[in-house]
């Protein structure tokens, strides 16, 4: 009777707790992280009797959680996945916004410039239509600095986003090493049972941690996780934690970088760093803001750098060479906050059009300098102390320490800087500083047409250039025009295959010879006196819209504009489009893992029917063995 009773008691105890376990399911329903958790029965070892193994009853096993660690692993996958592309799409598409507004986007800028640039060519005399002109430009200053503004305020955002992220990072590192602790204690103490609650709680965590950036999980034997992130490095041991930490970037004290605490400190590791809002961040500030208001800035250092050029070839209503219509723009350089050598870099443009919009890094290793791309990693050593690279000048003074860094940015603060340099509006030099004359006396029809000045080193002329055709100038018979007043001459030129016109440079000028001249037919070249009716520089400014001035000859104004517009807008493109399909596939993801780990309240309900049953089942053989006890109680009464 004992056996029996005993039996019936371990029936009743197991089935109570799985009772328990199917209760606390269903009370967590809606919980989320929590993992439908199981009743493991097992019988209790039998005796032995002379007729064989007689049973004694249940126990519970175990109570283990529906976990499935290869679902779990990819629902944080793509937790951080999803979580990167959605920051990332929401900030690149604020910038595709930013350019593409006709309010505050360059185009409608430069477009309205140059209507005004044609209107001056048109009627140079006229002083409305040049303070309209004024007028345009400084909308144009307005609306790269303004632009250049938001993305500047953009950056600062990113880097609080990015200091708020690394807070976060900590915190829950501090919370999963503390989970850890409690779990391996709990499993310890339980005998090797898993504390099933602490599990769901520590992979709550580590899903919200993958959020803010991509992680690696190590599971150790005691049951503790150790988390890696970047390249492998730690940030999760055991118990303990290596804090990520945020500090100010030597070059430049307004934005942060991310690094490690303890002896890493001050090490920029965020280009090792991926995945989830913190990844999306950096990839965003360096891949897409740094390179964005490069390319702005590219565009504004090319628009001063070419349309003062040529402005400086004019003359103006004063008679006065043209100077700076836009204020002339340079390099940025910055030394590192960690130098500490008296050394000294200074950088120039030398060729507008061979800039390519990247960032430089200088590095002295204690013999030489490096000099290296910061978009391409394209390098170049050397002794110095001069460099040159895609259309910049470097120049090194004074002396550097081992381990001293610079760095250069040839365009990065070229649409913050950009601004006009002309006040007056009698100070745009739209007429040409030189002008052309057929002499009165001329027999033949020699022409001189298109007269530009290139260099204005030898202007005003110091006296007037005369060009005589002579049949015989260059001797044995080779005709062409002998020069005076300028050295050059004589200048080849043979009526018989030349008159179609042959283009000529001669000191500074440049113009175009042509028709058929006779012996002693004179041309000449004065300075102008007054600029009033002439537009000969107005027109060549004009032209510049459409000139191909930039990207080493392959682009004009508007075109490195439209091709920085539409490079934006197929960014913004494809990140909306992973971020959608990021999303679809975290939602299927999780439904995969719910399917394992989820409660399923039918099913729940079955097992309550069941366990019900079996409970009632056992509440009987504890009452039959009390029925069989009694009986023989009253027999040995007899």
């Amino acid at each position: 009777m004992a056996d029996l009773l005993n039996i019936g008691t371990s029936a009743l105890l197991s089935l109570q707790r799985a009772l328990t376990t199917t209760g606390q399911n269903i009370a967590n329903v809606n919980t989320e992280g929590y993992s439908r958790q199981r009743v493991g029965f097992a019988s209790l070892p039998p005796e032995a009797t002379g007729a064989g193994f007689l049973g004694t009853g249940v126990t519970i096993d175990s109570i283990s959680r529906s976990f499935d660690q290869f679902l779990a692993q990819d629902v944080r996958s793509r937790s951080s996945t999803s979580a990167g592309s959605s920051t990332l799409s929401a900030l690149v598409s604020r910038i595709d916004g930013l350019l593409a507004d006709s309010a505050v986007g360059v185009a409608p800028g430069i477009e309205g410039f140059f209507n005004a640039l044609q209107d001056v060519a048109n009627n140079p005399g006229s002083l409305p239509e040049r303070q309209v002109l004024l007028g345009e430009a400084n909308e144009l200053a307005s609306r790269f600095q303004a632009l250049d503004g938001q993305l500047r305020s953009l950056d600062s955002e990113v880097s609080q986003r990015i200091t708020t992220s690394v807070k976060d990072i900590n915190s829950l590192a501090a919370s999963i090493a503390a989970l850890n602790e409690q779990i391996t204690r709990a499993t310890a103490q339980s005998g090797g049972q898993p504390p099933n609650d602490l599990l769901d709680a520590r992979d709550q965590a580590i899903n919200r941690l993958a959020e803010k950036i991509g992680v690696t999980t190590v599971t150790q034997e005691d049951g503790a996780v150790n988390i890696l992130v970047g390249s492998g490095q730690a940030l999760v041991v055991g118990s303990s934690v290596t804090e990520l930490q945020t500090f100010r970037d030597p070059f430049d004290a307004s934005r942060v970088n991310v690094g490690l605490s303890g002896a890493a400190s001050g090490v920029d590791i965020g280009r090792f760093l991926s995945g989830g809002e913190l990844g999306a961040a950096l990839s965003f500030r360096s891949g897409v803001l740094d390179s964005v208001r490069n390319e702005l800035g590219l565009l504004a250092t090319g628009i001063s750098a070419t349309f003062n050029a040529q402005h400086s070839l004019g003359m103006d209503l004063q008679g006065l060479p043209g100077g700076n219509f836009f204020r002339p723009l340079e390099p940025a350089v910055s030394g590192s906050a960690a130098n500490t050598g008296t050394a000294t870099v200074t950088a120039s443009l030398a060729d507008v059009s061979a800039l390519t919009g990247a960032d430089y890094r200088l590095s002295f290793d204690g013999s030489q300098w490096t000099l290296r791309n910061q978009q391409t990693g394209a390098s170049q050593t050397g002794a110095g102390p001069t460099f040159s690279i895609d259309g910049v000048g470097i120049s090194i003074g004074g002396t550097a320490a081992a381990g001293d860094s610079f760095l250069i940015q040839p365009v990065a603060q070229g649409a913050n800087l950009f601004a006009v340099a002309v006040g007056n509006p009698a100070s745009i030099a739209v007429a040409s500083p030189v002008r052309s004359s057929v002499g009165s006396g001329n027999l033949g029809d020699a022409g001189l047409a298109g007269l530009a000045v290139d260099n204005v080193a030898g202007l005003p002329l110091s006296g007037a250039i005369s060009l005589t055709f002579n049949p015989d100038a260059l001797g044995a018979g080779v005709p062409g025009y002998d020069v005076s007043g300028i050295a050059g001459g004589p200048i080849a030129y043979d009526p018989a295959t030349d008159s179609g016109g042959v283009e000529v440079t001669l000191g500074g000028l440049r113009f175009e010879l042509s028709g058929t001249p006779a012996a002693g037919d004179t041309l000449g070249i004065v300075n102008n006196t007054d600029g009033t009716g002439d537009n000969r520089n107005g027109l060549a400014l004009a032209a510049l819209q459409t000139s191909r001035v930039l990207a080493g000859g392959t682009a004009s104004y508007q075109d490195a504009y439209a091709s920085l517009v539409a490079d934006v807008a197929v960014r913004s493109r494809q990140a909306s489009a992973s971020a959608d399909a990021d999303s679809v596939l975290l939602q299927q993801a999780v439904s995969s893992r719910d399917s394992v780990q989820g409660v399923n309240l039918d099913e729940e309900a079955a097992n309550l029917l069941r366990y019900q049953q079996a409970y009632q089942a056992a509440a009987q053989v504890i009452s039959v063995a009390e029925t069989v006890f009694q009986a023989l109680l009253d027999a040995t009464r007899r």
